[in-house]
């Protein structure tokens, strides 16, 4: 019988998480990671069937963002690859990998181009059996910028309506406002 000691031990550990982003034009996915946990036990690489994400995948991701880039001729300042890495700390103090994010974005206006990129990526998603916890997709800059000045604005928003929200006088007049309408 566990004691309760070690109940919550174990759902300590459960909860510490750690996300981290790699440049994928300068280091693989795998170098990424034990660079960021530096050399701890990474339970990812002991090769058991109950490991969705393991080394198999890793170096799937890494010949799909050179297979579907490579041919392309593409310049280094045309594109960028992003990994976004979010690992847990298991029971048996060992790191494992809960989600895996890989974007390449490309820095030129080229819908067709990154069509056949989203496509060769989707191609190899298949290929590789991805788990849901593998995501591997390419996006436009401009639209990512869009999306983040987007972010930006829905934050400060937010911030304005949570002010109004402590002020007293401007929530009663906003009140007012709508009342009308």
């Amino acid at each position: 019988m566990e004691s309760p000691l070690n109940s919550k031990m174990n759902d300590e550990f459960k909860t510490v998480k750690k996300t981290f982003q790699c440049d994928l034009q300068e280091h693989t996915i795998r170098e990424c990671i034990l660079s960021e946990l530096k050399n701890e036990k990474v339970k990812l690489f002991i090769r058991q069937p109950h490991n969705l994400i393991n080394e198999e995948i890793l170096n799937c991701l890494n010949t799909g963002i050179i297979s579907c880039i490579q041919d392309l001729q593409l310049k280094r300042d045309d594109f960028s690859s992003v990994g976004e890495v979010t690992v847990s700390l298991n029971e048996d103090n060992s790191w494992s990998i809960e989600e895996i994010d890989v974007i390449v974005i490309l820095n030129v206006k080229d819908k067709e181009l990154l069509r056949f990129i989203n496509s060769c990526l989707k191609f190899f998603s298949k290929s590789c059996k991805l788990p849901d916890s593998v995501n591997f997709f390419a996006s436009n800059k401009y639209e990512v910028d869009s999306l983040q000045n987007y972010r930006t604005e829905i934050e400060h928003l937010v911030k304005q309506l949570h002010r109004i929200n402590m002020n007293k006088k401007e929530k009663i007049k906003l009140h007012n406002i709508f009342k009308v309408l």
